[in-house]
């Protein structure tokens, strides 16, 4: 990966956790990885175990950040969930939510959204 989409990345990252917990979300893990793929932030929000998808944008290159989610993105979300699930012993609820965040030209969030229990 590029250093500059790294860092775009990074910082989308950042923000989606701040907003995450200012909705009253505890982060459990950032980047969370196996051979199969990534999930990007896991958080524990009330009875659940969140798996946050961030999709960051520094233009109008690629469509929405929503637009950059499709079912297999999801379907591998979801691998990595149950992953995650069966490594740490929760058989409770879980969903997917995706935070998209839109930075300006000098790398400062302009936008975030949060979509909860994503589903195609």
């Amino acid at each position: 990966m590029k250093q500059q989409n790294r860092e775009t990345g990074n910082r989308g990252e950042a923000a989606a956790g701040e907003l995450l917990q200012s909705k009253g979300y505890e982060i459990l893990e950032r980047n969370y990885r196996s051979k199969w793929g990534e999930v990007d932030i896991i958080a524990k929000f009330r009875e659940y175990r969140v798996f946050v998808e961030v999709k960051t944008k520094t233009g109008d290159l690629y469509g929405e950040p929503w637009e950059m989610i499709n079912s297999h993105k999801l379907s591998q979300v979801r691998n990595m969930g149950g992953l995650w699930c069966e490594e740490s012993g929760w058989k409770g609820l879980c969903r997917i939510d995706v935070v998209g965040v839109w930075l300006n030209t000098q790398g400062e969030v302009e936008k975030i959204e949060h979509w909860e229990n994503v589903q195609l």
